[in-house]
C-alpha cells in the first residue's frame, strides 16, 4: 500500500462525501477505509464484504455507485462477469495484465507505454483525460510457454 495515495485519497473522499444530503455512517467509514488500505488494485464488492462481515451489501454496493459518479473509483468489468473497484488516483496510475489461466489482474506500470499513449493522444489531436490498458495473457516461465 502506497500511504500518500491513501492518504490524498482519503482526503479527496472527506471533500466529495461532506457535502449537503449526504450522510456519514460507520459502513459508509468501514468500506472507505478499506479501499483506502486495500483499494489501490482490485476489489470486487463480495470481496469487500467478506472482509467487512457487518456491512450490509446494499450499503456496500450504493456507496461504490456514488464514489464512482463521483469519480473516486473505476470499476473493472472482467471477463468472469465480476466488477471490481479500485480508487482513482492520476499519481497512483497503473494498468492490469489479465492471466488467461487463472483470471487474476495483475497490475502493472509501464513508462514507455504511458509515453506512447500520449503521442498517440497528440496524434489524434486529443487533450488525453485518461486512459486504461487491460493486457490478456498466459504468464510465461522461465521465458518459456507454460
Amino acid at each position: 500500500m502506497d500511504h500518500a495515495i491513501a492518504d490524498r485519497w482519503l482526503t479527496q473522499v472527506d471533500e466529495a462525501l461532506s457535502g449537503p444530503g449526504r450522510r456519514a455512517g460507520a459502513a459508509r467509514t468501514a468500506v472507505v477505509e478499506l479501499l483506502a488500505r486495500e483499494g489501490q488494485c482490485l476489489l470486487s464488492a463480495h470481496e469487500i464484504l467478506r472482509r467487512l462481515p457487518n456491512a450490509s451489501a446494499s450499503s456496500v454496493y450504493r456507496l461504490l455507485d456514488e464514489l464512482l459518479e463521483l469519480g473516486l473509483v473505476h470499476r473493472f468489468h472482467g471477463d468472469d462477469g465480476v466488477a471490481r473497484y479500485e480508487i482513482a488516483d492520476p499519481d497512483g496510475h497503473h494498468h492490469h495484465l489479465i492471466d488467461d489461466v487463472t483470471g487474476s489482474p495483475i497490475p502493472f506500470a509501464d513508462h514507455g507505454l504511458e509515453l506512447a499513449i500520449e503521442a498517440v493522444a497528440a496524434r489524434l489531436g486529443v487533450r488525453l483525460t485518461g486512459h486504461e490498458v487491460v493486457i490478456r495473457g498466459k504468464r510465461r516461465s522461465n521465458g518459456t510457454e507454460s
